[in-house]
């Protein structure tokens, strides 16, 4: 481990797939750190060939100081799982997670230092950008105080937290164990992640620099909602069966509000599959007529396309 009790080193994980138009832009936010001791490591997850590889190159030609490293998967395995091989390689007391798509302002990584303390993971806000990377005012706006002052309850409901927004200390990751792989979750890896550390009672701290650009566009893994809305109720489930008490509770309910969601998108597209769905939300809470409503809301969208 390079750095020193005041520098300590930082690793920045990137996950890539087919980002290639993006990531010279996040490697670049990263030269411009304000926190000089950083290194990085990119796994590109078997993408084709669009850039990625020489963006890393032309970077580390640029930082010959620094450790960058550019491995490639010999198959795809998916986000999770790209981001478990960075982290094994890593080598900083800290772990700052970065998506290909989207960039930090300067001060990210010394507001991120600076503010942590104790606590073992920190989260700095977010601002909006679009496809150019133009901006688009704060992340999720004037809810965000709001859902930090909640947590960790408002956690149970909806993922909030951006990975880019992220600052783990190392030793994290081997009490909880590093992101779900495919089999688990796929695009809603990290609230599973999130949701573990609440479990095992990692503490969280929120820092109020907005520091981080989250670029939304067709790309991005969050553009499916049918999709999200699936994996979500898998993580739900996974973690409910893992805890006992408030929290199980309150993942109770978030999982009976996402099984009415997703009946209502599955019937909605005419996927039956969606009843299921809706049985097992019947199970969880037999008095609440949320299912059957969702149902209903469904058919008459089926109804209305057949018109």
């Amino acid at each position: 481990m390079t750095g020193d009790l005041t520098h300590p080193l930082v690793s920045v994980i990137i996950p890539s797939y087919k980002m290639g138009k993006y990531v010279k832009q996040a490697l670049e936010s990263i030269g411009e750190q304000t926190y000089g001791n950083w290194e990085v490591i990119l796994v590109d997850d078997w993408g084709p060939e669009d850039g990625t590889c020489g963006a890393v190159l032309d970077f580390r030609a640029s930082y010959p100081a620094k450790r960058v490293e550019y491995i490639r998967n010999a198959e795809n395995v998916g986000c999770g799982h790209s981001r478990n091989i960075a982290m094994a390689e890593a080598s900083g007391e800290y772990l700052a997670l970065l998506d290909p798509d989207d960039f930090w302002h300067p001060r990210h990584l010394e507001c991120a230092l600076r503010g942590i303390g104790d606590a073992d993971l920190c989260f700095l806000r977010c601002r909006s950008v679009d496809e150019e990377g133009n901006d688009r005012g704060p992340h999720l706006g004037g809810r965000m105080k709001e859902l930090e002052d909640a947590f960790p309850r408002s956690l149970f409901s909806e993922n909030f937290l951006l990975p880019s927004s992220t600052v783990i200390r190392r030793e994290v990751i081997h009490r909880v164990g590093g992101f779900a792989t495919r089999e688990h979750a796929q695009n809603a890896a990290d609230w599973d992640f999130y949701l573990r550390c609440v479990g095992a009672g990692e503490r969280f701290v929120f820092l109020p620099e907005e520091t981080c650009h989250y670029r939304r566009h067709q790309g991005a893994a969050t553009s499916n909602y049918l999709v999200i809305t699936r994996e979500c109720t898998r993580v739900l489930r996974r973690n409910r069966q893992s805890v006992r008490g408030r929290m199980r509770n309150d993942l109770t309910d978030s999982l009976h509000r996402h099984l009415c969601k997703l009946t209502y998108l599955q019937v909605s597209f005419r996927d039956w599959a969606g009843l299921k769905h809706a049985g097992e939300a019947l199970l969880l809470k037999p008095l609440n007529i949320g299912p059957f409503i969702e149902v209903a809301k469904g058919v008459r969208n089926n109804w209305k396309n057949l018109r």
